[in-house]
């Protein structure tokens, strides 16, 4: 089954205008847009053998472009990948994993590296700072939830906390790095003992 990504074009969406299609995938995953002045948008999709995960160029106004990156796909994995504001790096992290591991991928040819969070396990959430020197990640344990500012040499900042285990945190930050969104939620449960049935 196919997913057609659609967008509308000439600003046409604040009007009501008709969308236009961009594209057509059979895998999407999800795709991300750098920030202007960057130009850059990227769809994610996996191989038809689950295998790879699959970064392609695409246009709103042209459709697809070129393959830019191929990733070994793990399907038992979840991965956070987002593309960094100047649209020259991807980044991705593996969650579930013992420490947060965030590897930087060149889509210009440049070289790779990883950045270790240590002592932070179980990353659930993956946000570049706007001004692309570092990112909001989220941090899972047994004891609580924590949202972290990291620097691209892996030293992390706690920003907040909360005990409790319900719901995955991460921040969104605003355009201008001013403003940090940050979701949350509360869960209230009830047990009642009926008794005399």
């Amino acid at each position: 089954m196919s997913k057609e990504l659609t967008l509308g074009l000439g600003g046409h969406v604040l009007a009501g205008g008709v969308p236009q299609l961009v594209l057509e995938t059979r895998n999407l995953q999800d795709f991300y847009c750098a920030r202007a002045p960057a130009t850059l948008c990227v769809i994610q999709e996996t191989s038809q053998d689950q295998e790879q995960l699959m970064l392609t160029a695409f246009d709103p106004l042209k459709g697809r472009g070129k393959l830019l990156r191929t990733l070994a796909e793990d399907p038992t994995a979840f991965y956070h990948i987002e593309i960094s504001p100047d649209g020259a790096t991807f980044a991705t992290s593996r969650g579930g994993e013992a420490e947060i591991h965030i590897r930087l991928l060149s889509l210009s040819g440049g070289s790779e590296r990883e950045i270790t969070v240590k002592r932070w396990p179980n990353l659930v959430g993956l946000d570049w700072s706007p001004d692309g020197k570092g990112f909001y990640c989220g941090s899972a344990s047994p004891q609580g939830r924590t949202l972290l500012y990291v620097d691209l040499k892996g030293n992390a900042r706690v920003l907040w906390q909360y005990k409790g285990a319900s719901v995955e945190i991460w921040g969104a930050p605003s355009p201008d790095g001013r403003y940090l969104a940050i979701p949350g939620d509360v869960t209230n449960s009830n047990v009642w003992m009926v008794e005399g049935f």
